[in-house]
């Protein structure tokens, strides 16, 4: 399998939850969507974290893991003076196609974290207040990195990494809905 076949077919096949998602959302034009928009992060990422830190990598992925936000969102929540919501739990198999399909959507989500930053910052919310997550989320090294062991997969059930990363990315339309938006 090469990067741009696996990487494209998941992208292909995951267009219409990832639209979804993006429609979910919209924009965060003040400070009370924002705070929802952090809670309803935190809801996502935490049981998706939680998840991923039970699994077992294989050696393809070396030293390389998914990026941990779910603490620096909760310092973000604590920072505007808001408590994490409760979350869902979120299970899926932990074979290498739903792990893949998962970190997928996770480490993807860099692509619109410098869009979101931007938002932040117009509410005044920065690297020290409010949008540690969102800085730390939008460096690309660590989406780069995947696209590489991706490539160097041999081969993954396509079939299962697309219900993965359509399952993760519903689970955060889902925390989005239940924090707020697309109502």
């Amino acid at each position: 399998m090469t990067l741009h076949s696996l990487r494209f077919h998941l992208r292909d096949h995951t267009r219409q939850a990832h639209e979804e998602l993006d429609r979910t959302i919209g924009r965060l034009d003040s400070a009370e969507a924002y705070k929802s928009f952090l809670r309803a992060s935190h809801a996502h990422r935490q049981p998706v974290e939680r998840y991923l830190a039970g699994a077992e990598w294989p050696a393809t992925f070396g030293d390389w893991r998914p990026t941990e936000l779910g603490p620096l969102i909760a310092a973000d929540l604590a920072d505007i003076g808001t408590e994490p919501p409760e979350s869902r739990p979120f299970d899926l198999s932990k074979d290498i196609a739903s792990l893949v399909g998962v970190i997928y959507v996770l480490e993807g989500s860099a692509l619109g974290a410098k869009l979101i930053r931007r938002m932040a910052g117009a509410l005044g919310y920065d690297e020290n207040h409010g949008a540690r997550h969102l800085v730390r989320q939008e460096r690309l090294g660590s989406w780069r990195d995947l696209l590489a062991i991706m490539e160097s997969l041999e081969s993954i059930d396509l079939a299962v990494a697309v219900r993965a990363a359509e399952t993760t990315f519903e689970q955060a339309a889902t925390a989005m809905r239940e924090n707020g938006f697309g109502r």
